[in-house]
């Protein structure tokens, strides 16, 4: 089940709600002790649970220690209702379980914007980033860009959306995937496609696992956009896994290849505000934030 499929499914669920409003860069309050982003999560991990029980989730996912979340699925005016909840019932819960949420991913046909702005600031967002963008998905699943006229036609989109959600109070991103690695008319479609969109409108959510699906280093893409990625998706990446669904590679943080130090490392440098651990498809999702989340806060010092 995709985001878009999940939340249009989801019903009666208890009241609840997203959190407060701030700055985009300021983070919670924390021990002096601890260094690099506040523990996060990508709600799509736990979006089973979520629909069972959307308090219980909460609940669990701030038992473990977590306080910054990340939204999916918003689309357009159907989200003004996500997860069986109204927007406002949801700001609700999640302020009650002491979960802030500043992004949300949004629907890769680049529409609705005044509905989707109007229901993130109802939210309390700061900021939306579209999850993959319609011209790289297919019926049967991601797919690479088709030409460098593709390209331009995309960055020029980019580049009005992040205009109108500017104009609308909001900051706009893009999140990769490995596909964008895919070379065609002698580029990297990802490195075009930042080079040929305005950083002022079009910021980035860094998804490490998909960088090291692609073979791409994370510091190395880190540092090359120093003061333009919002918030990274913390995410290992173990080519053992015998699969033929790229996703079932993309595992907790530490049970991979990735080395997450120099990640955390590389976000401090440059100044990364958020990272939201991500595990696309698991077994046991709430066990794979827990784990995740300890790895994390040991190399963070906070252990």
């Amino acid at each position: 089940m995709n985001r878009r499929e999940f939340l249009s499914r989801s019903t009666a669920l208890a009241a609840s709600s997203v959190v407060g409003v701030g700055e985009l860069y300021s983070q919670p309050a924390r021990a002096p002790e601890c260094l690099g982003p506040p523990a996060g999560v990508q709600l799509f991990t736990v979006r089973e649970a979520l629909g069972r029980d959307l308090r219980s989730a909460l609940l669990s996912l701030h038992d473990i220690g977590i306080v910054e979340a990340e939204l999916f699925g918003l689309n357009g005016p159907e989200s003004a209702t996500l997860f069986g909840v109204r927007a406002d019932d949801l700001k609700r819960a999640f302020d009650e379980n002491g979960i802030r949420v500043p992004i949300s991913h949004i629907g890769g046909d680049l529409t609705n914007t005044k509905a989707i702005a109007d229901i993130a600031h109802t939210l309390g967002l700061e900021a939306v980033c579209v999850a993959l963008p319609s011209e790289f998905s297919g019926p049967g699943g991601m797919v690479p860009a088709k030409n460098r006229a593709q390209l331009d036609a995309l960055a020029e989109k980019l580049n009005r959306v992040g205009r109108e959600y500017r104009e609308r109070g909001l900051t706009f991103g893009y999140h990769n995937h490995h596909i964008e690695f895919t070379r065609v008319d002698g580029v990297v479609p990802y490195d075009y496609l930042m080079s040929n969109t305005d950083p002022n409108l079009v910021k980035i959510e860094l998804d490490v696992g998909w960088l090291a699906t692609a073979g791409v280093n994370p510091v190395t893409y880190l540092r090359r956009h120093s003061g333009r990625v919002i918030a990274c998706h913390l995410k290992d990446y173990d080519p053992r896994v015998a699969t033929d669904v790229p996703q079932r590679k993309l595992v907790p943080p530490g049970a991979g290849t990735i080395d997450f130090a120099a990640v955390l490392a590389a976000m401090r440098e440059t100044g990364v505000p958020h990272g939201f651990i991500e595990v696309d498809v698991s077994d046991n999702p709430l066990g794979d934030v827990r784990r995740g989340h300890e790895h994390l806060e040991t190399l963070k010092g906070c252990a």
